[in-house]
């Protein structure tokens, strides 16, 4: 071997690592719909809108499984990361197994690999006897999605007739299922009148997915951009930092009337935030 050919063989790897784009940091991600209401605010089309995000660093989108086809391919040449995907089925009113079997069918398609599950509602007089059967059905559809390697979550859902509106209503939940994890949310349990600061403790080990969402007030539910409200934010990112969370952090802000700025704010506030 010449001496030249041993150099390029010794330095290769060096310069083939170099090459390789560093992952974004922090892992700050954002709603496809709350793409779809910039470009509608701003009259400007979904791929723009797309690509402003990108551009204030957005590195991930959550999405659901009934996306434009042609807006997740947008997002994905656009180098959005898959960091959550979002179904409904509403397992309250009886088994949804084609619901489940077309989410799961989105995963294996598009490569996503967490699935955040919304799964419906009570009637204001359902009995223990209903919200047991529709825990069930939950559970078996987060054994299911496991076995595929899909894990799946539960939000702090701000609905009292949500099957995951508060601690007690997740901790039902979470010990029907050992699959089952956790889509923390911000802002939530200030809605439903609990603070976020002990239940983050309480399902610290729960927790797979991060909504970052800030409140008005206590008596106003409307979201504002993240770090511009009453929620403990950097406090709790701290908190999930230390724990060892280093999943995807999504900013939400629905209601929002000028997304495009509002998100600049909450970007910049969230990567303070990471790096403090």
């Amino acid at each position: 071997m010449k001496p030249y050919q041993f150099l390029v063989m010794f330095l290769f790897p060096f310069f083939a690592s170099c090459r390789q784009p560093a992952p974004e940091q922090p892992r700050i991600s954002i709603f496809a719909d709350h793409i779809v209401t910039a470009a509608q605010q701003e009259g400007i089309s979904f791929a723009e809108a797309a690509a402003r995000f990108r551009e204030m660093g957005y590195a991930g989108v959550d999405v659901s499984t009934n996306i434009d086809p042609a807006m997740l391919q947008t997002l994905d040449s656009l180098g959005f990361a898959h960091a959550c995907a979002i179904i409904w089925i509403d397992l309250v009113a009886g088994p949804g197994e084609a619901e489940e079997e077309g989410a799961l069918d989105f995963m294996r398609r598009t490569g996503w690999d967490k699935l955040l599950l919304v799964p419906g509602f009570l009637p204001e007089d359902a009995g223990d006897e209903v919200r047991d059967a529709a825990i069930a059905r939950v559970a078996a559809f987060a054994e299911k999605a496991a076995a595929e390697g899909f894990p799946v979550l539960v939000e702090d859902f701000d609905n009292p007739r949500s099957l995951c509106y508060d601690t007690a209503a997740l901790d039902r939940l979470f010990v029907a299922s050992a699959k089952l994890g956790h889509a923390f949310d911000t802002g939530n349990y200030l809605y439903c009148g609990e603070d976020v600061l002990p239940a983050l403790e309480h399902f610290r080990d729960r927790i797979g997915h991060v909504h970052l969402k800030d409140r008005r007030a206590k008596s106003d539910a409307a979201s504002v951009p993240v770090g511009a409200g009453i929620v403990p934010v950097e406090e709790v990112v701290a908190k999930l930092l230390e724990s060892g969370y280093d999943g995807w952090f999504t900013v939400e802000q629905y209601g929002s009337a000028q997304m495009l700025e509002d998100a600049a704010v909450s970007i910049r506030n969230v990567r303070a935030a990471l790096t403090k």
